[in-house]
């Protein structure tokens, strides 16, 4: 039973056993349970943390600690997790835990690529249709708060030029849309904008 699983992690604790058995999370009707449990368990018996304490403050070093590695292949961290990160821990266990909406999440990433916190995007950020939606947040973030355009009908103008395109894209770590994502930053544009394709926006003055 499931309810079992929190001795046998105290016995773990305690250095009374070195690991779960292999067969322990076979049953995948149970798995996601008791690892909720475990999580739930170092969070509240051993560190005493609140769960939003626990997301904030929850480290790797903690995870050692808590021999929380031993489950950690249980949970499929999200795609914006860093290597480092651990706080997908405290919300795999709280489900109900408020989380940060997409587009927030999303900016939270560029933000990190921009500063150098990050070297890149997580692989496959903006693959399939929800990642052409983050591309577009991440442009409309660009276009308002980078290049801080009053009017978008600017950015044909900016764009109109190939090597100006991939300059602009370059600098502003976005790149990586058009050598995965869209052929060129005109078709970029234009799939991005609609309203943009009108070969007026484009002429060069």
């Amino acid at each position: 039973m499931p309810s079992k699983i929190v001795d046998r992690y105290k016995r773990i604790l305690n250095g009374e056993q070195k690991r779960f058995s292999p067969y322990e999370f076979e049953d995948a009707q149970y798995r996601k349970q008791k690892v909720q449990l475990i999580v739930r368990y170092a969070i509240e018996n051993v560190k005493r943390w609140t769960p939003e304490q626990a997301r904030r403050e929850l480290s790797l070093e903690d995870i050692k600690q808590l021999k929380l590695h031993l489950i950690r292949e249980y949970i499929e961290p999200p795609i914006e997790a860093k290597a480092d990160d651990v706080y997908y821990f405290v919300e795999y266990a709280y489900p109900h835990l408020p989380r940060l909406p997409e587009k927030q999440r999303v900016l939270w990433v560029y933000q990190e690529v921009l500063s150098g916190i990050r070297r890149h995007f997580p692989p496959a950020y903006f693959q399939s249709v929800k990642g052409e939606e983050r591309a577009k947040i991440c442009v409309d973030y660009m276009c308002q708060h980078l290049l801080q355009l009053s009017d978008l009908r600017e950015l044909p103008r900016l764009f109109s030029k190939t090597e100006r395109a991939y300059s602009l894209l370059k600098k502003f770590k976005l790149k990586i849309l058009v050598d995965t994502l869209y052929f060129s930053p005109f078709d970029m544009v234009t799939e991005m904008y609609p309203e943009l394709r009108d070969p007026a926006y484009w002429d060069e003055e």
